[in-house]
């Protein structure tokens, strides 16, 4: 199965830029690049899954799934659970980066204020704890949201099996009925 990507018109310039030959020098035109497009096509005229540009809060990259024509209730059964399984992964990134963000911040602004210290330095730069101190911080959040880790895990691993098992089945029908139709 083959991917295209998709990406705004920014990031597909830059990948465009980068894909030149060595000896352009200037591009008159925004460049594009195989395989990139600024917006996916409509689900019913897709030829492939489209994956989309890292999502702010999660950093997971969105999948739009392609609805084939004829599609078997199998086929449609296995797209769901991947969408589904999409959309499930997203929220818990989402919600995880969000209270990790969140807890760094005050952990910063409480060592600052412990440290008596101004968040900007006298050259402008930013104030930050040293490594050790992160690290702990670091520790600190792994250990005290492993359970949830762990649950995440659990359900991630289930829910990639039984995505394989759909996937199996599928492949086994349509190497089944390639058979028949053979004969």
């Amino acid at each position: 199965m083959m991917i295209r990507t998709f990406c705004t018109g920014r990031n597909a310039y830059a990948a465009a830029m980068k894909a030149r030959p060595a000896g352009r020098r200037k591009v008159k035109a925004k460049a594009s690049v195989p395989g990139l497009a600024a917006q996916p096509p409509p689900q019913s005229q897709m030829v492939h899954d489209w994956i989309g540009p890292a999502d702010p809060s999660s950093n997971l990259r969105p999948i739009k799934f392609r609805v084939p024509p004829g599609e078997s209730a199998a086929e449609e059964r296995l797209r769901q659970l991947r969408a589904e399984t999409q959309k499930w992964n997203q929220a818990f990134w989402s919600d995880h980066n969000q209270q990790f963000n969140k807890e760094k911040a005050d952990f910063i602004r409480t060592w600052l204020e412990k440290e008596d210290f101004n968040s900007v330095r006298t050259d402008g730069s930013k104030r930050m704890p040293p490594a050790e101190d992160m690290s702990e911080f670091y520790r600190t959040f792994l250990t005290e949201h492993q359970p949830s880790q762990l649950q995440y895990q659990r359900e991630w691993y289930k829910r990639n099996l039984y995505i394989i098992y759909l996937s199996f089945r599928v492949k086994m029908s349509r190497l089944v009925s390639m058979a028949l139709m053979r004969r």
